[in-house]
């Protein structure tokens, strides 16, 4: 009786910010009811993650998060904006875009290198699959449209999808000054996979395609490995919808997904994880820990 006292305090007044709740957090329909927490006496599970949020997606209900409404730099998520907001503008999916020597950044490994020549696909699919940064800035050139035109697009549509606490500050995540939160990140992706092109791609385990001015074949490898993951296997009950993948040292290590089980799928968004591999662990086991202790209506 004492623990059962305890545990409820607890879960009212949460140590840490970490808590429990079935509170929306999306304009949904409200006819839908939000999954009920059936096993109490479990209090959570160990992430490394600084930032979290599980969300269900079919109510908006956040049912368990750490700091979600608490900003930092989101890396190469940032990229789902700038798929969105390049989709919108209807590319020529088929044009031939050569490499220069203004697409090209540091940091990440490049796929592509100057003077190549390639369809405008290819870079959607660099950009995407393998977390490209020459492929995105040759594909916002393509368009002919200049870095801060672009990243100004960026910033209305993240007013547009309600996400108040998010700026951009460039297109590809390089900049520390990119700042979102775990909610933010949620409903950015939860739009972002609602679109074929952008679900298809980062479902992707790999890519193949040619230089068009070299006939040389080039092999891209998808960044996120929770789509070769139990997560992703039917035998399991589970089904990757999408997700996204970064780092950046001011960052940490941060992945977002959304992951179902028995047409329940749920919003996860970890931020600031310890390593590349902890990542993945987070999401993993925030996923299995909602499943088994939340029941669905």
């Amino acid at each position: 009786m004492l623990l059962n006292i305890i545990l409820t305090l607890l879960l009212v007044n949460p140590i840490g910010n970490v808590y429990f709740t079935n509170k929306p957090v999306f304009n949904v329909n409200e006819k839908i009811t939000a999954p009920i927490r059936i096993n109490p006496e479990n209090i959570g599970v160990k992430v490394t993650a600084k930032r979290w949020a599980v969300i269900d997606e079919a109510s908006g209900a956040l049912l368990y998060q750490r700091d979600s409404n608490l900003r930092q730099p989101i890396a190469s998520i940032t990229k789902l904006m700038t798929a969105i907001v390049i989709l919108e503008m209807k590319p020529d999916w088929q044009k031939l875009v050569t490499m220069q020597e203004t697409d090209e950044t540091i940091g990440a490994y490049p796929h592509l290198y100057r003077g190549e020549q390639v369809r405008f696909i290819d870079l959607w699919k660099a950009g995407l699959i393998s977390s490209d940064n020459n492929a995105i800035k040759a594909m916002i050139r393509s368009l002919d449209l200049e870095a801060d035109e672009f990243v100004a697009l960026m910033n209305v549509k993240a007013r547009t999808l309600n996400m108040n606490n998010t700026f951009f500050s460039d297109a590809i995540g390089l900049d520390e000054k990119n700042l979102s939160t775990p909610i933010d990140v949620a409903l950015l992706v939860q739009s972002g996979m609602r679109e074929n092109e952008i679900r298809e791609s980062v479902l992707e385990p790999q890519y193949e395609f040619k230089i068009n001015n070299t006939n040389k074949k080039r092999k891209i490898f998808n960044t996120d490995i929770l789509v070769d993951s139990f997560l992703n296997r039917k035998q399991y009950g589970y089904e990757l919808i999408g997700g996204k993948t970064g780092y950046l040292e001011e960052a940490g290590y941060c992945l977002t997904a959304i992951i179902s089980r028995e047409n329940h799928p749920l919003i996860i968004v970890v931020l600031n994880s310890a390593t590349m591999a902890e990542r993945f662990a987070d999401v993993k086991a925030l996923a299995d820990w909602t499943y088994g202790n939340y029941q669905w209506q």
